[in-house]
């Protein structure tokens, strides 16, 4: 089933400030002359507005902005290691799209039991977000706009979850291909009636 949950103004801004602390930790390890840019910072703010709001929901602590003991998952639920997956949405089926990166997979499958997949309904606002990193030895700022979800018009629904033991099973390759046909990463599609029920992940259930 289902779960709606109400996204606060104080859980956005938290999941804002890690995202993009994050995001500026990536560029200072990464090859100094490669620039990230709004889409990256973007996808790192949504699953760290996400992992919060879950985490909260649950009860659990919510995401630092230093390294943790626990980085190779995103919260424990009932003895399971889950990884916590923002997902996009599609507008014409109304149902979340559930995906994730085959490579990513494929780094986590020995580290977490499972996935929780959850994806953005409602109303977002616009910010822009000053970004500072290096190019060479050269301090470099810039501004990036992102998308935040607004408190009281914007909810994080919980899809349901999967162990991942039972990922490769219930899913199927997809090939992102560029407009000359080549391609340039692979997904896994995972059956929406393959997904268990998030209530299963609750202490009291």
């Amino acid at each position: 089933m289902d779960l709606l949950i109400p996204v606060s103004k104080e859980l956005a801004e938290h999941g804002l400030v890690v995202g993009k602390k994050i995001y500026e930790d990536k560029l200072n390890f990464r090859d100094k002359t490669q620039w990230g840019g709004s889409s990256e910072l973007q996808a790192d703010v949504y699953g760290f507005i996400a992992e919060a709001v879950v985490c909260d929901f649950f009860n659990k602590p919510l995401p630092q902005l230093t390294r943790q003991s626990n980085d190779d998952y995103d919260v424990l639920l009932k003895g399971f290691k889950i990884d916590v997956k923002k997902v996009g949405f599609d507008k014409w089926k109304l149902k979340p799209k559930i995906w994730m990166n085959k490579k990513q997979f494929f780094r986590k499958r020995e580290k977490i039991d499972g996935f929780l997949f959850c994806t953005f309904r409602g109303g977002f606002e616009s910010k822009k977000i000053r970004i500072d990193g290096y190019k060479g030895d050269i301090k470099i700022k810039q501004e990036l706009k992102v998308w935040v979800p607004v408190a009281g018009k914007c909810k994080l629904l919980l899809a349901g979850w999967i162990k991942t033991e039972d990922v490769e099973a219930n899913s199927k390759t997809t090939l992102l291909k560029d407009k000359d046909g080549n391609v340039k990463d692979e997904l896994l599609t995972v059956k929406e009636e393959s997904l268990l029920d998030v209530k299963e992940l609750m202490e009291n259930a």
